[in-house]
């Protein structure tokens, strides 16, 4: 941001739009609007459905806003609940920020990338609070042996409910509140989603809406209404829709306000001309094969001339699926061979003339430690989830609502995630080469989000940005 001026006593204008410590301590005051959608659409079986908020020009925007939303099954006696790895977030396929007509911030196949960041929130988070305000539970716990209290050769899923019998035979229910059952509001539950979590640039900063003299709007676009915005609990009938309920789906908007007197005024005289930096993401995907990924794909995925200090590559399902624990927001690993060990990944990526990784990765630990260092936390998930290279029947078999944890939680974790060390992408743009023995079936995606860096500048209320 440009040089702040000084208060009359000398002390240094804090910056109000980073998140980080005040020098100075100063009153706040927070203001919440409760805002309904100026715009609303529910979608149907095959069409996207979408919702439009606008805000208030005021005060600096909290980054832990909240939009909440509920889910009603219109078939009576169907059931859903949220995909423990995901939560609520399922519902929302894109998520666009602006500022009049300028798109700040605009993330497709925004809830593939919330499982990933999801997976880098500690299970006992999840458990203990992200259950009950995101819908997520993605938590795992030991099922001890029927004759031991002390030896447990498996785990699965934990959500603070028992089982409902013998370990290795016993079956996890979803607590009766968090089902979505019929369209009666009292039977669906209402989840938050984080404003930092649609745009992730906000978790480490804050909009000043007061200095903006254009109209600021949040944009989501939403799943299709059958198949893919919840999980059906087994034995349900399949195929239903699932409404967004129109009466619950409310923006809550928190503004706050800086001291007591006259000093947003003078931040705001200071900073007439200002600029931060942030980070964007761009999906590129493309429907392959297995066999194709066998022999090996390379996938340009463009960025030319951009800053790009990180990438993500997933291989999920090309299809949603409401009949599974995850549903199609998965990362498929390849296969395990005959030795127990993940079958022939590679990966590498390519750009600038040169490879990152002086020759290709194809050992899955190593790729486990090069998400971790480019995330700076691990993913809180299994080996056998990771890459299915856990001990033997290191996941229960016993079932979640019906669902086998073992066949729908094994090797669904995969996420590589590379911190890119080479500078500003060039003309040819960034490679990624990737090859493996993936399970067989049908078809799949390569779906990759490249994180990039831009900025945007607040002149005399307007506000343009472009790439860094």
């Amino acid at each position: 941001m440009d040089s702040l001026a000084e208060y009359d006593g000398g002390e240094d204008i804090p910056n109000f739009i980073k998140l980080d410590q005040i020098p100075v301590n100063y009153e706040q005051k927070l203001e919440t609007d409760l805002l309904e959608p100026v715009v609303f659409t529910q979608g149907g079986t095959e069409t996207d459905g979408f919702a439009r908020f606008t805000l208030q020009n005021k005060g600096f925007l909290h980054s832990h806003s909240k939009i909440f939303c509920s889910l009603a099954p219109q078939t009576s006696g169907t059931r859903y609940f949220f995909a423990p790895h995901v939560g609520v977030g399922q519902v929302v396929k894109k998520a666009v920020l602006k500022i009049g007509n300028k798109t700040i911030n605009e993330v497709d196949a925004w809830n593939a990338l919330h499982a990933f960041k999801s997976s880098l929130i500690t299970n006992e988070n999840n458990k203990e609070r992200e259950q009950f305000t995101t819908g997520r539970f993605m938590n795992n716990g030991f099922r001890y042996d029927t004759d031991s209290r002390t030896l447990a050769s498996v785990h699965g899923l934990d959500n603070g409910l028992e089982y409902t019998g013998k370990p290795g035979f016993g079956d996890l229910a979803v607590p009766d509140w968090a089902l979505s059952e019929g369209a009666a509001l009292e039977q669906c539950p209402s989840y938050s989603i984080d404003l930092s979590d649609l745009f992730p640039f906000l978790k480490t900063q804050q909009l000043p809406l007061y200095l903006m003299k254009e109209q600021i709007s949040i944009e989501l676009t939403f799943m299709p209404t059958v198949k893919s915005r919840a999980q059906l609990v087994s034995g349900d009938t399949t195929d239903q829709p699932v409404h967004i309920v129109r009466d619950e789906l409310k923006f809550c908007a928190d503004y706050i306000y800086y001291g007591t007197g006259q000093e947003m005024a003078r931040f705001a005289d200071a900073n007439k001309d200002m600029s931060f930096t942030f980070v964007d993401y761009r999906e590129i995907e493309q429907t392959v094969s297995t066999t194709t990924l066998a022999s090996g794909v390379i996938r340009n995925l463009g960025m030319a001339n951009r800053l790009v200090p990180r990438v993500i590559v997933t291989v999920p399902e090309a299809t949603p699926k409401e009949t599974t624990i995850l549903g199609g927001l998965n990362a498929l690993s390849p296969e395990r061979d005959l030795a127990g060990k993940s079958g022939g990944v590679k990966y590498n990526i390519r750009y600038n003339d040169r490879f990152e990784f002086s020759s290709d990765i194809d050992n899955t630990a190593r790729l486990f430690s090069m998400t971790t260092h480019a995330e700076g936390v691990p993913p809180f998930v299994g080996r056998e989830q990771y890459a299915r290279e856990g001990a033997a029947g290191g996941i229960t078999t016993e079932d979640l609502e019906g669902r086998n944890q073992r066949n729908q939680l094994t090797g669904r974790f995969f996420y590589l995630s590379t911190r890119l060390s080479n500078g500003r992408v060039g003309q040819r743009g960034l490679e990624v080469h990737l090859s493996g023995g993936f399970p067989v079936g049908e078809p799949t995606l390569l779906r990759c989000f490249c994180e990039y860096v831009r900025i945007a500048r607040i002149v005399d209320g307007y506000t343009e940005v472009f790439n860094a």
